[in-house]
């Protein structure tokens, strides 16, 4: 008996230590920029210096698989909630409210699926969150009540806004998403010298919000990930090919292994649980993202 309670005790000490240390945060920021439509099959052939210097600098992955379908509110819904299609219940690209009944007892008191912002907003009471974003639709898939800066702005207001705030206020979470690759890659197709000029110019909007963390004292205790909802084919998405349902992931700055490639399997919902993670946030129970640990120094 003896024995047996030696173990039980050690057990419970272990348990103990991995609960806290799943609570340790791995630095104080995270700043998530979201490409709407960024293919990872057209990594290599993408011309942005300023992505790619992050992704040799930290972990990256070109096979972040969307969820079904590879459509635009049904992934950032994911990414924001944490769960799949089939939980959060955003089944059209454009749904402002779920198309299916959500499980019982998983609205939060706001009305929606507990997301990243309502469950730093429980965690860190006096954080500060930041949401700044192109596309309206993004504002039905987060919880807008728990966010301190929320703002809807067209793509060349955008980034001026996302780096004055930061500049300013030294968010603990910041996220930041342009609609814009999603437009040519409707219009002249995804791999059209339209699309890639559209994100060689989206990464010179990344390097402005790189050098606005930078200006605010955070970059060493600051994660940079970014990704996207979903890949393109021809002139659309929404189907279950891999040009359409994989997206690049990048994961970079403090406590970040570089120069990696992530061999986990990583999904939309997963980015919801790799934030908290690294801000050191309990995961919802109902979330069903996985980490992948092997990212971390």
């Amino acid at each position: 008996m003896k024995l047996f309670s030696k173990f039980i005790t050690c057990a419970a000490a272990a348990m103990l230590s991995l609960n806290a240390s799943a609570a340790t945060p791995v630095a104080d920021h995270v700043v998530f920029i979201g490409l709407d439509g960024w293919a990872g099959n057209l990594y290599d052939n993408y011309d942005m210096p300023t992505v790619k210097k992050l992704a040799a600098e930290g972990a990256l992955t070109t096979q972040k698989r969307s969820v079904l379908p590879s459509s635009s509110a049904i992934n950032w819904a994911s990414i924001f909630m944490g769960v799949p299609a089939e939980v959060h219940g955003y089944l059209q690209w454009g749904s402002r409210t779920p198309d299916m009944q959500q499980p019982q007892g998983a609205v939060t008191k706001h009305s929606i699926m507990p997301t990243i912002f309502q469950v730093a907003r429980d965690s860190k009471p006096d954080a500060d969150l930041a949401l700044f974003a192109q596309w309206e639709g993004i504002k039905y898939l987060v919880d807008t009540l728990s966010i301190t800066h929320h703002r809807q702005l067209p793509a060349d207001k955008l980034t001026d806004e996302a780096c004055a705030y930061i500049t300013a206020n030294k968010p603990q979470l910041t996220a930041i998403i342009y609609d814009t690759p999603d437009h040519p890659g409707h219009d002249t197709g995804w791999g059209s010298p339209e699309y890639y000029e559209a994100l060689k110019n989206l990464d010179t909007e990344i390097a402005r919000i790189v050098d606005a963390v930078k200006k605010a004292g955070m970059t060493d205790n600051t994660v940079f990930i970014i990704s996207s909802d979903h890949g393109g084919k021809g002139t659309g998405h929404g189907g279950t090919s891999m040009d359409e349902m994989n997206a690049p992931l990048i994961v970079s700055g403090k406590g970040i292994k570089s120069g990696i490639t992530i061999d986990e399997l990583t999904m939309s919902p997963d980015i919801t649980s790799l934030i908290a993670r690294i801000l050191g946030i309990d995961p919802h129970p109902i979330w069903r993202g996985h980490v992948p640990q092997s990212i971390f120094k």
